[in-house]
């Protein structure tokens, strides 16, 4: 099932992933799912070796060196439930390939460490590969992919599965991480499955929002349409301004309905002036005596 593995050849670096579900029956898996996890697992990987490298995550582009680092390509499909095989991109320098095994030693452990401790912090597991993990465990789920395996020469196996999802919901939110509800008009949305994000329009500005792949149908069919989202938003250092929502929940806004003007003339007892008598009004009492006291009052002034 895996490749060889001679750990004094530099560019022999080996991973299997084995995906489980009614989706990988006949040892089949859609394109879209195997794009989305193949594109989180290397972004997961870029971030860890940002991590480790002590190396600031920011926005925008990464560094070349880092990406290169933990670079890795797809090499081959095997029948079964569905086992997909990856391997390090070309060779690399002695320092690049301890960075990526560093990379995912410190994957698969915090990965176990999650298993057995959930809610707890692993060790170099940051808010953004936090996150990435999130997005990872997003599609599974007992309809399509329930477990994602992962063995190698490197590490012991671990898996993504339901319970490593519940515990990653169960780590606690960094200070620069808050949970939040946004109302706003739904736009911009890109369903690719390496992308999964749209756009928020609200009164006080656009958010960015990414969303997991068990959301794309309800995100699709409430494009255009005001919508209220919850999720775990990233803030700006003002601890203010969200930069991104990771959208957990999301539902259309039932649009406002405006009386029909029949309705309000039978609410407020009304009805339409058919003569210009019917404008007439019953007299008032002392009417001229309340003329005089304006009157009077103006004099004054």
């Amino acid at each position: 099932m895996l490749n060889s593995f001679n750990p004094g050849d530099q560019a022999s670096f080996n991973v299997t992933l084995c995906a489980v579900g009614p989706s990988t029956d006949g040892g089949r898996i859609p394109l879209a799912e195997l794009a989305r996890i193949a594109s989180e697992l290397q972004a997961t990987l870029e971030r860890l070796a940002l991590s480790i490298s002590g190396s600031q995550i920011k926005s925008g582009r990464r560094p070349r060196e880092i990406v290169d680092a933990v670079r890795l390509d797809f090499v081959g499909f095997e029948p079964g439930s569905a086992i997909m095989k990856i391997a390090r991109t070309g060779q690399t320098s002695l320092a690049g390939d301890d960075l990526l095994r560093d990379s995912f030693t410190t994957l698969a452990d915090g990965i176990r460490a999650l298993h057995q401790h959930p809610g707890v912090v692993p060790d170099g597991f940051t808010p953004q590969v936090l996150n990435g993990l999130r997005s990872l465990t997003g599609g599974i789920n007992q309809r399509s992919i329930s477990r994602i395996s992962v063995s190698s020469p490197v590490v012991r196996e671990f898996a993504f599965d339901s319970d490593l999802r519940t515990a990653l919901k169960m780590v606690s939110l960094s200070p620069v991480e808050s949970e939040a509800t946004v109302v706003g008009r739904l736009q911009m949305g890109d369903f690719s499955p390496a992308s999964l994000l749209c756009r928020i329009d609200t009164y006080a500005g656009s958010i960015q929002c990414g969303f997991g792949a068990e959301l794309r149908d309800t995100v699709l069919d409430c494009m255009d349409e005001l919508v209220m989202a919850h999720g775990v938003a990233e803030l700006q250092p003002d601890e203010s301004t969200i930069r991104v929502l990771r959208i957990s929940e999301i539902s259309p806004v039932g649009h406002p309905t405006t009386p029909s003007l029949d309705r309000l003339a039978a609410e407020q007892m009304v009805a339409p002036v058919d003569s210009i008598s019917d404008l007439s009004i019953e007299p008032i009492d002392d009417f001229d005596s309340f003329l005089a006291a304006i009157s009077s009052a103006r004099e004054d002034g």
